[in-house]
């Protein structure tokens, strides 16, 4: 299984539940089928620019930080600008095209920034549909979706 796969793994597993640890992280991304070492969980965390967050009970666990600037989150913002060919707009419609294979994973940076009026994405291969709930409001994220590309 590829890096991104990985990545957009550990995307789901921190969005599904608290994980404090790299070897919690690790252990269930070998439950997920991946073979994983500690110092590959650790690379793909500084890759995708994870933080450690406080919970509403005052413990810790990865996140991905929302609304920040690709710069912010390291690698996995660079391979959001590599990825993207293209951004169009249909309505309240956003298609990104992006380079064969990197979908998914510019699709789990664009969810990661949660972005507001954005009702949802999906990834193919080479193309990214985001529906928003206006046309009005697809051209704000739209232009934010371009600023990230700088």
């Amino acid at each position: 299984m590829t890096r991104n796969a990985r990545q957009r793994r550990i995307i789901e597993l921190i969005k599904e539940r608290d994980i404090v640890t790299q070897e919690e992280l690790a252990a269930l991304l070998q439950q997920s089928g991946y073979n994983v070492t500690q110092a590959t969980v650790s690379r793909d965390i500084k890759d995708l620019g994870l933080v450690k967050s406080q919970t509403a009970s005052g413990s810790y666990k990865y996140s991905l930080v929302e609304n920040a600037r690709p710069n912010t989150l390291g690698k996995f913002g660079t391979m959001f600008r590599q990825a993207v060919v293209s951004i169009s707009l249909a309505g309240n419609l956003i298609v990104i095209r992006t380079v064969t294979g990197t979908a998914g994973t510019a699709g789990a940076f664009v969810d990661s920034m949660s972005y507001d009026h954005v009702l949802g994405s999906i990834a193919g291969d080479d193309t990214i549909l985001i529906v928003c709930d206006t046309e009005e409001n697809a051209k704000g994220v739209k232009a934010l979706l371009e600023n990230n590309l700088e």
